[in-house]
């Protein structure tokens, strides 16, 4: 029972190993331009390997975009089960911050975001349907605690919300500037929060990073 415990550990982490260097490989090339064999190599696994964890390119993207749809049932998830923020709408941006942080540290994630965004199979609804979740949650949130203008509707502005961040994020990939992306999500809540806050909520609210 033990060696077939250690055979299951060593079986994942050669899974992740392959899904680390997919995303370092598909956050550069894109997923068309991405190939299994660059995949296989910087993995520094055989073709044999590789396909014993991953039938085809597709099920590769599927496991990147897994680890950015657990984040955003997280924050579902935590959001449904409390305890209450303070301000609902500082949490909203604290957390796209964070997330902000994590896409800029794991090229998993990125690669998530890259699939997301490009014309290809992962430009779904489905795609986007975990953080379209999330933000209606944190908004819905904010409208039971009488942050919200009267005339806000939850689920459309999760809709404009999600459109605007992945909006700076291909911006900011165009432009070769992921470094200014902490600003730039900045700059779009300080664009958007006025559309969303009541007076009283958006004079009490930190639109920066919460280390800044």
């Amino acid at each position: 029972m033990q060696e077939r415990g250690e055979s299951a550990e060593r079986r994942d982490r050669t899974a992740q190993r392959i899904v680390e260097a997919a995303g370092i490989v598909i956050d550069r090339d894109g997923y068309a331009g991405a190939t299994t064999p660059e995949i296989q190599r910087l993995a520094g696994v055989s073709r044999g390997g590789f396909y014993h964890h991953f039938a085809s390119k597709e099920q590769l993207g599927d496991a990147i975009l897994a680890r950015q749809h657990t984040y955003f049932r997280n924050v579902t998830e935590q959001a449904a089960a409390g305890p209450a923020p303070a301000i609902w709408l500082q949490a909203l941006v604290d957390i796209s911050h964070h997330y902000t942080a994590a896409i800029l540290d794991d090229p998993v994630l990125r690669a998530a975001v890259r699939l997301s965004i490009e014309p290809g199979p992962y430009q779904t609804a489905d795609s986007y349907a975990p953080s379209l979740a999330a933000v209606n949650a944190l908004l819905n949130a904010a409208r039971n605690a009488d942050e919200l203008r009267d005339d806000v509707d939850p689920p459309e502005a999760a809709r404009t919300l999600v459109g605007c961040y992945s909006g700076v994020q291909l911006l900011a990939l165009a432009l070769a500037e992921r470094d200014r992306l902490h600003a730039q999500v900045s700059a779009m809540w300080q664009l958007c929060m006025p559309g969303l806050a009541r007076t009283d909520v958006l004079t009490r609210l930190r639109l920066d990073p919460p280390d800044s």
